[in-house]
């Protein structure tokens, strides 16, 4: 027990080591916090909730090959300081010398903080960024295949159709809600885009009259190649005509998409074109990949999907 200025007997006021280490790593800044540095607690809160936005934003402007480990910079970069700051905290506390509390340091002011930056800064962050930046999503079907797998765990571009940011093209791997069931999520291949011309006849895939079909150097054995505005892609034709012929023009607002695995994808021809609006990103690099019965495929982490 300790005695104030004015004669009366207290608790101790000096700050607990571990107690600032355990507020540091409850809440980035509230072990500084806990030890009266309340300035510096509030930009190790911003900073770390700052890294991981500014970092996807860079990621979507450098090389997509670079996409994901910039991702996973920004992350690593704000665990350090997330645990940095803890240290920092739990250190400062063992420098501190006991003192009067100062009258913001209490628990409801801690409780008030935390708080404070899980929903006012935390969340919103989080929020624009897998909103209106980069997203991940898993994808389970084989219909995309031979260039998506089930079980790619791939990162998307959600600025797309943003003032901007980026503008869908044929040939795109487009994520979007599906017309049918809006609670199901689908990734396609962006075939045509308002106003296209699209005849489709069995395996055979024309826009505005000229068929989608190349042979390009180097073509692996056993899939066909399509063109599209950014280079062709492999597409695994279909194995039977099944079902009629499809002639239209994509109305306005509106684009068509199928899957790569043509004989085993739900799309275009089932459900007719999407709205624009529904397609919520553009796929850009797998980040992890794994499979029932083939266990974590490595080769595939970093891989660019074309």
């Amino acid at each position: 027990m300790t005695t104030d200025v004015a004669g009366q007997t207290g608790a101790s006021n000096a700050r607990k080591p571990l107690l600032a280490l355990a507020a540091g790593l409850v809440m980035p800044g509230l072990g500084h916090l806990y030890t009266g540095d309340g300035v510096r607690g509030a930009c190790c809160l911003l900073l770390g909730a700052l890294v991981v936005p500014a970092a996807a934003r860079l990621a979507l402007h450098a090389p997509v090959r670079a996409l994901c480990f910039i991702l996973f910079a920004g992350v690593a970069a704000t665990i350090a300081l997330y645990v940095g700051s803890a240290i920092a905290a739990y250190r400062r506390a063992h420098r501190l010398p006991e003192a009067p509390l100062r009258s913001w340091q209490r628990p409801a002011v801690y409780v008030l903080y935390v708080v404070t930056a899980a929903v006012f800064v935390l969340a919103p962050l989080t929020a624009a960024v897998r909103d209106g930046v980069v997203e991940t999503f898993v994808v389970p079907s084989a219909s995309m295949m031979p260039n998506v797998l089930p079980g790619d765990r791939i990162l998307a571009d959600k600025t797309v159709g943003r003032p901007g940011g980026t503008r869908l093209w044929r040939g795109a791997l487009a994520i979007f809600v599906n017309p049918n069931d809006r609670a199901l999520i689908f990734i396609k291949r962006v075939i045509a885009l308002p106003g296209d011309r699209v005849d489709i006849d069995g395996a055979e895939v024309r826009v505005n009259g000229q068929s989608l079909a190349v042979t390009p150097a180097g073509g692996a054995p056993g899939v066909a190649y399509e063109r599209g505005d950014h280079g062709p892609y492999a597409v695994l034709p279909r194995a039977a005509a099944g079902g009629p012929p499809i002639h239209l023009t994509v109305p306005d607002g509106q684009a068509l998409v199928l899957g790569d695995n043509r004989a085993a994808s739900l799309d275009s021809r089932a459900f007719g074109t999407i709205p624009l609006a529904d397609v919520k990103g553009v796929a850009r690099q797998v980040w992890f990949s794994a499979g029932h019965g083939t266990g974590v495929r490595w080769a595939r982490t970093g891989h660019v999907l074309q």
